[in-house]
């Protein structure tokens, strides 16, 4: 196929090819962050199954069929990248839908189309989200244009099983009324399964009471939760809980107050969770995580399923908080000196650099000007400039932000008294 693409507009693909891939990572990293998030908060279930920069020859097709000039292909070609997230039920789909509206912070959400209540004429079910990428720290670059499909367990099927017979193709038309059929059958399979995730998500009221020889049973769990921890469960912990304790084929009330008893395994969960985060599991990720681990051929594999787990989220977290911190500094060198000469002190960003820390005393905030400078530089990769950033931190005024040390490690205060002590 490449011999019918231009081998100008080839060149031009390969040299912006390495950019779309790491575009490409970023964007997956962020959603995979936001879809763990939300499946905590909501028990949403979904998943990205696929991510893929388009192919030259499809990107030179479709810019020839619409007519855009090979210098704005890159720009108006609406799914150049695109990302498919596969979720269990249609509930899920509106939630998902609007954590990419609000919660993702580098895509612009231009349109939202529905393709689940206008199927296609052969019976494609989903939504696609059109948007675009906005780094903003290589603002030189222009916006990338990424279409992210969402599609519910049997609307995935149907186009999988389709794919092949029918993408791009003028299939006959008993072949298009087969597919038509399949999706509406398949579409009646997505009712029904809504109806049991909506009897899932029912608020349960705690049963009365409960025996170790009782079935499980979300009230049930609900209020053997209570009893061992003293509080109420959250509804989306519990909807996660229940089903990973059917994954480990618990049974009976006594089944669960065994492995929420298991304090060896906690011990050592907790330490997994001290080490990687610095604190350990909460009791709603104990309900779950010893559930986990009884999912597994043996404890120790399931150790190391919830520590993968762990370090996983922890990563996520960690990598998005830089982000958003570091959204906080300005494009250039120059327009740092500006704001750092106006007396503003981008804070989080500088801490996340590591030009604030903590007094060593006394836990509080601390701007050390040589490390802040130091800093500064090496993210702006070192330009030449005459400007004494130091000297900068010196003079700012950073009331009411940070406090400034004259002392290496501990603010002015510690640092005064440890001078008296001397």
């Amino acid at each position: 196929m490449k011999k019918e693409v231009p081998q100008e507009f080839l060149n031009l693909y390969k040299t912006k090819y390495s950019y779309l891939q790491e575009t490409l990572k970023k964007i997956k990293s962020e959603l995979q962050l936001r879809l763990s998030q939300l499946g905590a908060r909501k028990g949403i279930r979904a998943r990205i199954t696929d991510a893929r920069v388009k192919r030259p020859y499809k990107i030179w097709k479709n810019a020839q069929k619409a007519g855009i000039p090979v210098s704005e292909v890159f720009m108006r070609t609406e799914d150049l990248l695109g990302v498919r997230i596969v979720c269990n039920n249609l509930s899920d789909i509106d939630p998902l839908i609007k954590m990419i509206q609000q919660d993702v912070s580098t895509l612009d959400v231009l349109e939202v189309k529905d393709l689940i209540s206008s199927p296609s004429p052969t019976g494609y079910r989903a939504k696609h989200v059109r948007t675009l990428f906005r780094d903003i720290f290589q603002t030189e670059e222009e916006p990338l244009p990424c279409e992210i499909q969402i599609r519910t367990l049997a609307q995935d099927t149907w186009a999988r099983l389709s794919r092949e017979d029918l993408y791009g193709k003028n299939a006959p038309q008993n072949i298009r009324k087969l597919a038509r059929t399949l999706s509406i059958q398949l579409s009646a399979i997505d009712d029904i399964a809504q109806l049991i995730r909506d009897e899932l998500n029912k608020c349960p009221p705690q049963a009365d009471k409960i025996q170790d020889s009782d079935a499980i049973s979300p009230q049930r769990l609900a209020l053997l939760y209570k009893h061992k921890f003293g509080k109420d469960i959250f509804e989306w912990t519990l909807v996660d809980w229940i089903q990973t304790l059917y994954e480990a084929e618990a049974e009976t009330i006594g089944d669960v107050r065994k492995l929420l008893n298991d304090e060896k395994l906690r011990n050592i969960l907790d330490k997994l969770a001290v080490k990687i985060r610095r604190f350990p599991l909460e009791d709603s990720e104990w309900a779950v995580f010893s559930a986990v681990v009884a999912t597994e051929a043996s404890i120790s594999i399931g150790i190391k399923t919830v520590r993968s787990r762990i370090q996983q989220e922890w990563d996520e977290i960690v990598a998005t908080a830089r982000r958003e911190a570091l959204s906080g500094m300005p494009e250039t060198l120059d327009e740092f000196i500006q704001m750092l000469q106006s007396g503003v002190i981008p804070t989080e960003a500088l801490a996340e650099l590591g030009g604030i820390q903590s007094c060593y005393r006394c836990g509080s905030d601390i701007l050390r000007p040589e490390q802040a400078a130091e800093a500064v530089l090496d993210y702006y990769g070192w330009p030449d400039t005459d400007t004494d950033l130091e000297q900068l931190f010196i003079n700012a005024d950073s009331e009411g932000i940070v406090e400034s040390a004259d002392y290496s490690g501990v603010c002015q205060y510690c640092g005064y008294q440890m001078s008296k002590d001397d």
